[in-house]
């Protein structure tokens, strides 16, 4: 079969007089890996090393403060004074040694500041996500101070190394929120044009560090949200931008109030999400446009290039999940792509001030102590390592025990793998999830793992294999609850697997994850549906943009949704509910679906004889306890390493 070249995302390009390798883009992400005071350190170092050495043209180093009263993020990098530099350009030089071009995001948090005070353009807050306080209206000498800082933080940039910077003006923040007409309420200069605060920043850059030191804006070309900033509107910022020397453009969009569509979710299956947008720009500008969100495949980049879509293009989560992405792209190896699953676990961290791990690499943070799974060392005693599962936990230990040299069998009671995910790879918002399961029979495969597909493990199992080591990675079931009449309704997963059909009236009880989405599914498909949840919020646990997300489509779909309504009794024509005053409901239903949650499945015989045999039993993935994909390849991947 003919290997695809891909030659439009990998030729060359340049940005001002800075040539770049090729059109493949690290966006702007906070980790949250730098010191609390915003000093650059290892885990900042190995994170940006590791993926310059995945084979991008250009990273662009995360928001990075440049004074004291922009910070948004704890340990998030700072660039406010001189001392950081030296750190900085062990950064730069780091990156360079692999070959791809590096940049520094400029920004201050505005009214979404992580600070005591929050400074904004007016007194106005967001309403999904308010700042502590009201923010303070910063005076017009303030701004123009600010201006400065800006400028400031630009020049310790070039001294540290950096080809060039990247100014923040989108998501919200400072420089977008004078932009927008949402936040901007000014009655100075500032107001009366409310573009004028960017262009300054940019003429002060230039004039700093020179017209030939370039500098790149990330522009919203909407805020989705009706006052805020448009795509016309967008055209004439960046008009205004080019003309003041801007030297690329970099679009993305949305607020704090639409942060679903910043880092959009699962649901929101787009790839290119920014394209369209972008592409109305470049028809007004003549510098470089960069653009994304939600790239999986390289088809979907590479044909936005040849068809002048975009000139570059960005991927952050997916260079987070496999950092390899584009050598193996350029290389052909399109089958060894780790997907990201867009489940933003990787972004809920941030929003709870905590360093970024990611659900399918689990050496995501850890690069300080293995750059790539290449410098994970080798068994110094080879084991016989039994398997049990082929959920992503028990494939993930396989995977890694086989690569570290040890002799893998790996059992599967079903004919497949993917565990309880068998039920939803089917659904058109898994395909991601579904790109995974795919992944992992491709590794399985290229390893010559030893797999038994419909094999039930027994005491007389483990005996014959006599193991060294044993993973129980079974998985989990669904939880039954003590309800009345509970053998009146079906499983969530039995109504997935299409083992059950459903009726006109449905009811489902349990508004997490699975509720919500098999509620979205049947309505979608028809059916009236009303999902009932005994807590307070739906979808509890599960990140904040895909909360954002799925509420959006529940309501989109039209589902009735009741909450605080345990469920007392289960009826062949409905459910009887009680509310928090004592008074009962009955809803009538054609089909009543449980989706409660799950409990951890371990047979105690089987545990018992696996500890009797092997000298190492280990207990992971759901079958410790039921939790979240991260979980589950997490345990895998570090146990294997362990063994």
């Amino acid at each position: 079969m003919e290997l695809k070249s891909f030659e439009n995302l990998f030729s060359e390009i340049k940005i001002g007089n800075v040539h770049l390798r090729n059109r493949i883009v690290m966006p702007p992400m906070v980790m949250c890996y730098a010191s609390s005071e915003g000093e650059v350190n290892e885990q900042v170092i190995a994170h940006y090393e590791a993926i310059a050495k995945g084979g991008i043209g250009l990273a662009i180093v995360e928001a990075s403060y440049v004074h004291p009263s922009g910070k948004g993020f704890e340990s998030e990098i700072a660039i406010d004074r001189d001392s950081l530099i030296p750190r900085l350009r062990i950064l730069t030089n780091a990156v360079k040694a692999r070959g791809a071009a590096i940049a520094i995001q400029l920004y201050h948090g505005g009214i979404q500041a992580h600070v005591d005070q929050p400074l904004g353009p007016s007194a106005i807050g967001r309403k999904v996500f308010p700042p502590p306080k009201t923010p303070r209206e910063l005076t017009t000498s303030e701004v123009e101070e600010m201006v400065e800082n800006f400028a400031n933080a630009a020049l310790r940039a070039k001294m540290a190394g950096f080809d060039m910077v990247e100014v923040h003006g989108t998501h919200g923040y400072l420089i977008a929120e004078f932009l927008s007409p949402l936040t901007n309420k000014r009655t100075d200069k500032y107001g009366a044009d409310r573009t004028l605060f960017a262009t300054e920043i940019v003429r002060k850059i230039k004039e700093k560090c020179g017209s030939d030191f370039p500098v790149i804006f990330r522009l919203a070309a909407t805020e989705f949200e009706e006052g805020g900033i448009t795509l016309d509107y967008a055209k004439e910022i960046a008009k205004k931008l080019e003309t003041v020397g801007v030297d690329a453009l970099d679009i993305t969009g949305g607020n704090y109030d639409t942060a679903d569509h910043i880092i959009p979710p699962i649901y929101y299956e787009d790839q290119g999400y920014f394209f369209k947008e972008a592409f109305e720009i470049k028809k007004t500008v003549n510098v470089p446009i960069i653009s994304g969100g939600m790239i999986l495949d390289p088809e979907v980049a590479d044909s936005a290039i040849k068809n002048g879509v975009v000139d570059m293009v960005f991927l952050g989560r997916q260079l987070i999940a496999d950092p390899e992405w584009p050598t193996k792209v350029r290389d052909g190896r399109i089958e060894e792509i780790k997907p990201c699953i867009a489940c933003e676990q990787c972004i809920e961290r941030i929003f709870f001030q905590e360093p970024v791990n990611c659900s399918v690499n689990p050496l995501k943070g850890f690069e300080y102590r293995y750059l790539n799974e290449l410098e994970i060392p080798k068994a110094m005693k080879v084991k016989k390592v039994v398997i049990v599962g082929g959920g992503l936990a028990g494939l993930e230990a396989a995977r890694v025990a086989n690569m570290r040299g040890h002799r893998v069998v790996l059992f599967e009671e079903a004919s497949d793998f993917g565990g309880v995910l068998r039920h939803i790879l089917d659904e058109k918002i898994k395909l991601r999830i579904k790109k995974l399961v795919e992944w992992y029979k491709y590794v399985m495969a290229q390893q010559k793992i030893d797999v038994r597909l419909n094999t039930k493990v027994t005491p007389e199992t483990i005996e014959k294999e006599d193991p060294d080591v044993v993973v129980l990675a079974t998985g989990s079931d669904p939880l039954i609850p003590k309800i009345p009449g509970v053998e009146n309704a079906v499983l969530a997963e039995d109504v997935l697997s299409k083992n059950v059909q459903v009726g006109k009236n449905v009811v489902i009880i349990g508004g997490g994850l699975v509720g919500c989405e098999l509620a979205i599914k049947l309505s979608n498909e028809g059916s009236n549906v009303t999902l009932i949840e005994a807590l307070p919020q739906l979808a509890l646990g599960e990140p904040i943009l895909s909360r954002m997300g799925i509420l959006k489509l529940l309501n989109n779909a039209g589902v009735k949704v009741l909450t605080c309504a345990p469920v007392v009794e289960i009826y062949k024509s409905g459910v009887e509910t009680v509310n928090n005053m004592g008074a009962r409901s009955f809803f009538n239903a054609d089909t009543v679906i449980l989706s409660v949650g799950r409990k951890a499945r371990v047979e105690t015989e089987l545990l018992a004889a696996c500890k009797k045999i092997a000298k190492e039993v280990y207990l992971i993935g759901d079958a410790k306890r039921p939790r979240k994909i991260i979980d589950a390849i997490k345990e895998g991947f570090w146990t294997a390493v362990n063994i």
